[in-house]
């Protein structure tokens, strides 16, 4: 019998970590960036950034506006 490939996915989403996730929504905004010609000034992580926090997250510069989005695990 064949197992629901949704169970595989939903297990790789629980064991995602905050760094799987920084990952993730790197390379899913690159993708979106180039699909939609939006041109980004900066995407970079808040360590790339040296800000001094302790989660994780992206800064997002894009057409004189900036982004902070803040990735925390909580469970």
């Amino acid at each position: 019998m064949e197992q629901d490939p949704r169970l595989d996915r939903n297990r790789a989403i629980e064991s995602m970590s905050a760094e799987d996730l920084e990952d993730f929504l790197t390379e899913a905004i690159g993708l979106y960036a180039e699909e939609t010609r939006t041109e980004l000034d900066a995407l970079r992580t808040f360590s790339e950034a040296r800000l001094l926090l302790n989660n994780r997250g992206l800064v997002l510069a894009l057409n004189n506006a900036e982004f902070r989005i803040s990735i925390t695990k909580t469970r």
